[in-house]
Protein backbone atom coordinates (compact mmCIF):
# COMPACT_ATOMS: atom_id res chain seq x y z
CA UNK A 1 0.00 0.00 0.00
CA UNK A 2 1.47 3.86 -1.22
CA UNK A 3 1.78 6.14 1.60
CA UNK A 4 -1.05 8.00 0.18
CA UNK A 5 -3.93 5.17 1.45
CA UNK A 6 -2.50 5.29 4.96
CA UNK A 7 -4.84 7.37 6.37
CA UNK A 8 -7.57 4.84 4.44
CA UNK A 9 -9.11 1.28 6.29
CA UNK A 10 -9.54 2.91 9.30
CA UNK A 11 -11.83 0.14 11.04
CA UNK A 12 -9.63 -2.90 10.18
CA UNK A 13 -12.01 -5.06 12.44
CA UNK A 14 -15.49 -4.45 10.03
CA UNK A 15 -12.96 -4.78 6.90
CA UNK A 16 -11.63 -8.00 8.24
CA UNK A 17 -15.65 -9.26 8.61
CA UNK A 18 -16.78 -8.12 5.15
CA UNK A 19 -14.02 -9.05 3.35
CA UNK A 20 -12.54 -11.93 5.11
CA UNK A 21 -14.70 -15.07 2.73
CA UNK A 22 -14.40 -17.02 0.15
CA UNK A 23 -10.58 -17.35 -0.06
CA UNK A 24 -10.03 -21.16 0.73
CA UNK A 25 -10.06 -21.14 -2.87
CA UNK A 26 -8.08 -18.41 -3.67
CA UNK A 27 -5.30 -19.97 -1.17
CA UNK A 28 -5.37 -23.11 -2.28
CA UNK A 29 -4.59 -21.52 -6.12
CA UNK A 30 -1.66 -19.99 -4.57
CA UNK A 31 -0.39 -23.41 -3.14
CA UNK A 32 -1.07 -24.95 -6.36
CA UNK A 33 1.51 -22.05 -7.88
CA UNK A 34 4.21 -22.40 -5.60
CA UNK A 35 4.49 -25.76 -6.21
CA UNK A 36 3.90 -25.61 -10.17
CA UNK A 37 6.04 -22.86 -10.35
CA UNK A 38 8.14 -22.44 -8.02
CA UNK A 39 12.27 -23.58 -8.83
CA UNK A 40 12.81 -23.88 -5.18
CA UNK A 41 11.04 -25.27 -2.10
CA UNK A 42 8.49 -22.50 -0.71
CA UNK A 43 8.71 -22.20 3.01
CA UNK A 44 8.46 -18.32 3.14
CA UNK A 45 5.60 -16.24 2.20
CA UNK A 46 5.78 -12.92 1.98
CA UNK A 47 1.69 -11.07 1.32
CA UNK A 48 2.28 -7.04 -0.04
CA UNK A 49 -0.44 -4.98 1.41
CA UNK A 50 -1.73 -7.85 3.64
CA UNK A 51 -4.13 -5.52 4.84
CA UNK A 52 -6.22 -7.82 7.71
CA UNK A 53 -4.72 -10.78 6.56
CA UNK A 54 -7.14 -12.78 4.33
CA UNK A 55 -4.75 -15.16 2.34
CA UNK A 56 -1.67 -14.28 5.09
CA UNK A 57 -3.83 -16.11 7.99
CA UNK A 58 -4.54 -18.89 5.93
CA UNK A 59 -1.93 -19.29 4.71
CA UNK A 60 0.35 -19.66 8.41
CA UNK A 61 -2.18 -22.18 8.97
CA UNK A 62 -1.01 -24.30 6.46
CA UNK A 63 2.40 -23.95 8.08
CA UNK A 64 3.78 -21.53 6.00
CA UNK A 65 6.01 -18.70 7.46
CA UNK A 66 4.65 -15.60 6.58
CA UNK A 67 5.39 -11.59 6.27
CA UNK A 68 3.24 -8.86 5.79
CA UNK A 69 3.68 -5.60 4.09
CA UNK A 70 1.35 -2.83 4.79
CA UNK A 71 1.43 0.78 5.18
CA UNK A 72 -1.51 0.92 7.84
CA UNK A 73 -0.04 0.53 11.26
CA UNK A 74 -3.66 -0.32 12.46
CA UNK A 75 -3.72 -2.80 10.08
CA UNK A 76 -0.32 -4.36 11.34
CA UNK A 77 -1.76 -4.69 14.87
CA UNK A 78 -4.82 -5.70 14.08
CA UNK A 79 -3.45 -8.68 11.90
CA UNK A 80 -0.52 -9.13 14.56
CA UNK A 81 -3.69 -9.54 17.26
CA UNK A 82 -5.72 -12.11 14.86
CA UNK A 83 -2.54 -13.86 14.61
CA UNK A 84 -1.47 -14.71 18.15
CA UNK A 85 -5.32 -15.51 19.16
CA UNK A 86 -4.93 -18.10 16.54
CA UNK A 87 -1.40 -19.56 18.19
CA UNK A 88 -0.04 -18.10 15.32
CA UNK A 89 2.91 -15.49 14.45
CA UNK A 90 4.32 -13.86 11.08
CA UNK A 91 6.93 -11.33 10.42
CA UNK A 92 4.55 -8.03 9.79
CA UNK A 93 6.46 -4.91 9.10
CA UNK A 94 4.61 -1.04 8.19
CA UNK A 95 6.36 -0.07 4.67
CA UNK A 96 5.53 1.38 1.74
CA UNK A 97 4.86 -1.52 -1.07
CA UNK A 98 7.16 0.97 -4.00
CA UNK A 99 10.42 0.71 -1.43
CA UNK A 100 10.61 -1.75 1.34
CA UNK A 101 13.74 -4.21 2.59
CA UNK A 102 13.23 -7.45 4.64
CA UNK A 103 15.20 -8.77 7.09
CA UNK A 104 15.68 -11.48 5.20
CA UNK A 105 14.44 -12.68 1.81
CA UNK A 106 11.39 -14.52 1.08
CA UNK A 107 10.57 -18.11 -1.13
CA UNK A 108 7.20 -16.77 -2.69
CA UNK A 109 5.49 -13.28 -2.53
CA UNK A 110 1.83 -12.36 -3.01
CA UNK A 111 -0.23 -9.11 -3.69
CA UNK A 112 -4.41 -9.67 -3.41
CA UNK A 113 -7.75 -8.21 -4.35
CA UNK A 114 -5.87 -5.75 -6.79
CA UNK A 115 -3.72 -4.08 -4.19
CA UNK A 116 -1.12 -3.00 -7.15
CA UNK A 117 -4.13 -0.79 -8.46
CA UNK A 118 -3.18 1.82 -5.34
CA UNK A 119 -0.13 2.43 -7.87
CA UNK A 120 -1.02 5.08 -10.10
CA UNK A 121 1.69 6.16 -12.72
CA UNK A 122 4.23 3.34 -14.68
CA UNK A 123 6.98 4.55 -12.84
CA UNK A 124 5.35 3.17 -9.63
CA UNK A 125 4.46 -0.15 -10.46
CA UNK A 126 7.76 -0.84 -11.89
CA UNK A 127 9.30 0.60 -8.13
CA UNK A 128 7.26 -1.68 -6.63
CA UNK A 129 8.44 -4.51 -9.47
CA UNK A 130 11.63 -3.78 -8.67
CA UNK A 131 11.29 -3.81 -4.62
CA UNK A 132 9.89 -7.43 -4.67
CA UNK A 133 12.37 -8.88 -6.91
CA UNK A 134 15.10 -7.25 -4.27
CA UNK A 135 13.24 -9.25 -1.49
CA UNK A 136 12.39 -12.48 -3.55
CA UNK A 137 14.84 -15.33 -3.36
CA UNK A 138 16.40 -16.55 -7.35
CA UNK A 139 13.81 -19.35 -8.16
CA UNK A 140 11.03 -17.94 -6.12
CA UNK A 141 7.52 -16.86 -7.65
CA UNK A 142 5.33 -14.01 -6.84
CA UNK A 143 1.28 -13.95 -7.87
CA UNK A 144 -0.74 -11.43 -7.87
CA UNK A 145 -4.49 -10.20 -9.41
CA UNK A 146 -5.56 -7.75 -11.01
CA UNK A 147 -8.84 -5.94 -12.20
CA UNK A 148 -9.75 -6.31 -16.20
CA UNK A 149 -12.28 -4.32 -18.48
CA UNK A 150 -13.08 -5.85 -22.00
CA UNK A 151 -13.42 -2.34 -23.50
CA UNK A 152 -13.43 1.62 -21.68
CA UNK A 153 -17.49 1.32 -22.17
CA UNK A 154 -17.91 -0.92 -20.14
CA UNK A 155 -20.24 -0.05 -16.83
CA UNK A 156 -19.23 0.77 -13.40
CA UNK A 157 -18.95 -2.66 -11.49
CA UNK A 158 -20.41 -2.58 -8.34
CA UNK A 159 -21.36 -5.61 -4.77
CA UNK A 160 -23.11 -5.73 -2.31
CA UNK A 161 -23.64 -8.36 0.56
CA UNK A 162 -23.26 -8.74 4.26
CA UNK A 163 -22.08 -10.93 6.81
CA UNK A 164 -22.87 -11.52 10.42
CA UNK A 165 -20.28 -12.27 13.25
CA UNK A 166 -21.60 -12.43 16.63
CA UNK A 167 -23.93 -9.99 17.58
CA UNK A 168 -22.35 -7.88 14.49
CA UNK A 169 -23.50 -7.03 11.63
CA UNK A 170 -21.54 -6.26 8.70
CA UNK A 171 -23.10 -4.42 5.32
CA UNK A 172 -20.73 -4.12 2.65
CA UNK A 173 -21.41 -2.25 -0.54
CA UNK A 174 -18.28 -1.93 -3.04
CA UNK A 175 -17.45 -0.57 -6.37
CA UNK A 176 -15.02 0.24 -9.65
CA UNK A 177 -14.64 1.05 -12.73
CA UNK A 178 -16.63 4.87 -11.87
CA UNK A 179 -15.14 7.88 -13.83
CA UNK A 180 -12.71 5.92 -15.60
CA UNK A 181 -10.03 8.53 -17.61
CA UNK A 182 -8.86 6.40 -20.67
CA UNK A 183 -5.63 8.18 -20.74
CA UNK A 184 -4.39 8.03 -17.24
CA UNK A 185 -6.26 4.43 -17.03
CA UNK A 186 -7.42 5.54 -13.11
CA UNK A 187 -10.65 5.23 -12.03
CA UNK A 188 -12.55 5.58 -8.72
CA UNK A 189 -13.53 3.24 -6.59
CA UNK A 190 -16.72 3.77 -3.83
CA UNK A 191 -16.82 1.38 -0.67
CA UNK A 192 -19.33 1.39 2.30
CA UNK A 193 -19.30 -0.52 5.41
CA UNK A 194 -22.36 0.04 7.84
CA UNK A 195 -22.16 -2.01 10.97
CA UNK A 196 -24.90 -2.49 13.37
CA UNK A 197 -24.04 -3.73 16.87
CA UNK A 198 -26.56 -3.99 19.82
CA UNK A 199 -28.76 -1.12 18.35
CA UNK A 200 -26.08 1.22 17.11
CA UNK A 201 -25.23 1.79 13.48
CA UNK A 202 -22.05 3.32 12.07
CA UNK A 203 -21.15 3.61 8.72
CA UNK A 204 -17.59 4.33 6.79
CA UNK A 205 -17.50 5.71 3.10
CA UNK A 206 -14.44 5.43 1.49
CA UNK A 207 -13.48 6.77 -2.16
CA UNK A 208 -10.29 6.42 -3.48
CA UNK A 209 -8.71 6.12 -6.84
CA UNK A 210 -6.94 2.79 -8.43
CA UNK A 211 -5.58 2.46 -11.87
CA UNK A 212 -6.43 -0.48 -14.08
CA UNK A 213 -3.22 -2.01 -16.57
CA UNK A 214 -4.15 -4.21 -19.90
CA UNK A 215 -2.35 -7.77 -20.25
CA UNK A 216 0.52 -6.54 -22.85
CA UNK A 217 0.88 -3.27 -20.95
CA UNK A 218 1.63 -5.17 -17.44
CA UNK A 219 3.92 -7.73 -19.53
CA UNK A 220 6.08 -4.26 -20.91
CA UNK A 221 6.36 -3.27 -17.74
CA UNK A 222 7.71 -6.27 -16.43
CA UNK A 223 10.74 -6.45 -19.07
CA UNK A 224 11.41 -3.15 -17.80
CA UNK A 225 11.50 -3.38 -14.13
CA UNK A 226 13.92 -6.85 -14.55
CA UNK A 227 14.63 -9.14 -12.37
CA UNK A 228 11.58 -11.50 -13.08
CA UNK A 229 11.10 -14.16 -16.15
CA UNK A 230 6.64 -14.06 -16.98
CA UNK A 231 5.66 -17.54 -16.06
CA UNK A 232 1.61 -17.91 -16.80
CA UNK A 233 -1.19 -15.58 -16.16
CA UNK A 234 -4.82 -16.70 -15.40
CA UNK A 235 -8.62 -15.54 -15.37
CA UNK A 236 -9.52 -16.12 -11.71
CA UNK A 237 -8.08 -18.43 -9.72
CA UNK A 238 -8.18 -21.16 -11.48
CA UNK A 239 -5.23 -23.29 -13.12
CA UNK A 240 -7.20 -24.48 -15.97
CA UNK A 241 -8.22 -21.24 -17.18
CA UNK A 242 -6.03 -19.48 -19.16
CA UNK A 243 -5.94 -15.74 -19.99
CA UNK A 244 -6.11 -16.02 -23.38
CA UNK A 245 -8.48 -19.11 -23.71
CA UNK A 246 -10.95 -16.96 -21.59
CA UNK A 247 -13.77 -15.30 -22.49
CA UNK A 248 -14.50 -11.67 -21.30
CA UNK A 249 -12.09 -11.82 -18.53
CA UNK A 250 -12.52 -9.93 -15.60
CA UNK A 251 -9.55 -10.76 -12.94
CA UNK A 252 -6.44 -11.72 -14.52
CA UNK A 253 -4.02 -13.43 -11.74
CA UNK A 254 -0.53 -13.37 -13.07
CA UNK A 255 2.33 -15.77 -12.14
CA UNK A 256 5.96 -14.50 -12.08
CA UNK A 257 9.35 -15.76 -11.26
CA UNK A 258 12.51 -14.18 -10.14
CA UNK A 259 15.51 -14.94 -12.28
Amino acid sequence: MTKSREREYTAPRLYEIAFDMNRKGEVDFLVHCFKRFARRPVRRVLDIACGTGPHLVRLAERGYRTAGLDLSRRNIEFLRERLAAKGLSGDLVVGDMTDFRLAQPVDAAICMQDSQGHLLTNDQLVAHLRAVARNLKKGGVYVFDRYMASSWTDPARAWSWSRRRGGLIVRASFSALNDVDPVSQIFREHMTLEAVENGTRRVYRQTHLSRMVFPQELRALVDLAGGFEFVQWFFGFKPHQVLEKSRHPLLMVVVLRRR
